[in-house]
């Protein structure tokens, strides 16, 4: 029971049954009342009839001795006439026939003004057995005179009818029309149930294909072609997810390969130096010597761990860059000051310049500018200059980092931003890399809405972050956070 109250296709063609049966009570209830209200009409349209047929009788010549005679032979003018009524009063309110063998009770109307009423005069009333009755009065001349004479006078006369065949027939015919609602109930459920079993079956096709998916088959698409328009956006969104799986499962494999050799070279280091010293008695200077050792590669390691929870932060956006405006000159000095005595060490010169102003967090775009500082001068040329530049451009403002030196390859480009991508064995020499600072700056990119490219060339090497727009502030503001001292 729970299964079919849960069922859509339970729920829709429960609903469509519904309706249907409603739509064929409404149709049915309708017509019926249309039909009941036909035959009243018809039926009171008959009585006035009768009445003015009554009335013509009363007129002619020898009417008075025959009403006194044989009244039956004014009601046997009228169809039914086991069902009809008759009564006639005189001008003094005398009683002069009453043609009514079952002794019905039943009200009298008052006399229209005109001898000719119309259907508002007619009145209703239940007989005895409780079958519906109608009554009308008029009234008429008896006799050939004209009202003058001694031969004519003027009486009442009332017609009525009790209608019991009519009331069987209504109730016949509200039995046909229940029968009726049901069987179109009972054909619109089998026929709602076959076309939902049929309609649903794009559904039951994605279900299908939802529960085949699995790492090694997440490169399978639904097919779209034949799917009703309005599955396509659905088809459209889960082939994407897919897609998006497929991208972030193979990203997730090679990581954790990636992951794996990296830790494996520096715990093969620690153990291996750390087996050797042990295997005989060593001096106090060389334990020292082996301790040393051990710290930089336990510090390597701390740096790789701190970068990449750094980089699941931000891919999961759980970093909130505290960003606020800052002068892009400003920025690349600070960072240039901090690393002028390494660049002194391999004979380098840092040069500064440019203009501009970027939308950024402090902290994250030192952090970006010092991991593309920090490769720049572990490989560029001895005795070269290392240019760091500001340049705007419609709003945006870009920032750059360019050495002389080795040249990376083009097939490289694409994928130096990934983790713990290296190019060739000359720029892969330095022990101190993790090879995730580029992948840590894209994400400070990402952070900002902003981007970062490489490019290079014979000599030179060159890389850019790209920052949007800064609002424009309003008229009359000041910013002193950024304000040259």
């Amino acid at each position: 029971m729970a299964r079919l109250r849960d069922s859509l296709a339970a729920r829709v063609t429960a609903t469509f049954v519904l309706v249907a049966a409603l739509a064929a009570a409404g149709l049915g209830t309708w017509l019926y009342l249309s039909f009941v209200a036909e035959i009243e009409r018809r039926d009171d349209i008959a009585l006035l009839g009768k009445l003015r047929q009554i009335q013509l009788l009363l007129g002619r010549p020898g009417a008075p001795a025959l009403l006194r005679t044989q009244p039956d032979l004014f009601r046997d003018t009228m169809s039914g006439q086991e069902n009809s009524l008759v009564r006639f009063v005189g001008a003094d309110g005398t009683v002069l026939a009453d043609i009514n063998a079952a002794g019905e009770r039943y009200p009298v109307p008052p006399a229209a003004a005109s001898p000719a009423p119309d259907r508002a005069a007619i009145a209703s009333w239940t007989s005895r057995r409780g079958d519906p009755g109608r009554v009308v009065a008029g009234t008429a001349r008896l006799g050939s005179g004209t009202g003058t004479g001694r031969g004519a006078s003027t009486v009442t006369v009332i017609v009525a009818r009790v209608y019991a065949d009519r009331t069987a027939m209504f109730a016949e015919y509200r039995r046909r029309i229940a029968g009726a609602a049901a069987i179109a109930a009972l054909v619109a459920a089998l026929c709602g149930a076959w076309m939902l079993h049929r309609g649903l079956r794009p559904l039951r096709v994605l279900a299908e294909h939802a529960a085949l998916v699995r790492p090694g088959t997440l490169d399978r698409r639904i097919a779209a072609a034949g799917a009703p328009s309005e599955l396509q956006p659905l088809i459209g969104a889960l082939n994407a997810m897919l897609a998006r799986l497929q991208e972030g499962y193979a990203r997730l494999s090679g990581f954790s390969a990636d992951l794996a050799h990296e830790f494996r070279t520096p715990v093969a280091n620690l153990l291996g130096q750390s087996q050797v010293m042990l295997a005989q008695p060593r001096s106090a200077a060389e334990y020292e010597s082996l301790v040393a050792s051990n710290i930089e590669e336990l510090e390597r390691l701390a740096r790789m761990i701190e970068s990449m929870l750094f980089l699941a932060r931000a891919e999961q956006d759980e970093v909130a860059p505290a960003s606020r405006p800052l002068q892009a000159l400003d920025e690349l000095s600070k960072v240039a000051g901090f690393f002028e005595g390494m660049a002194e060490e391999r004979g380098l010169r840092l040069a500064c310049a440019g203009g501009g102003e970027v939308l950024a967090d402090p902290a994250l775009l030192r952090r970006a500018l010092a991991n593309l500082l920090s490769n720049a001068v572990r490989h560029a040329d001895a005795g070269s200059t290392i240019h760091l530049r500001a340049e705007a451009d419609g709003g945006s403002t870009a920032l750059s980092v360019e050495n002389t030196g080795t040249p990376i390859g083009p097939e490289h480009l694409p994928y130096l931003f990934e983790r713990f991508y290296r190019a060739d064995a000359a720029r892969n020499h330095a022990g101190g890399s993790t090879g995730l600072g580029l992948s840590i700056v894209r994400a400070i990119m990402a952070l900002h809405g902003g981007s970062a490219a490489v490019h290079t060339d014979a000599a030179r090497t060159r890389f850019t972050l790209h920052f949007p727009a800064v609002a424009t502030p309003a008229p009359g503001s000041q910013r002193p956070d950024t304000a040259r001292q």
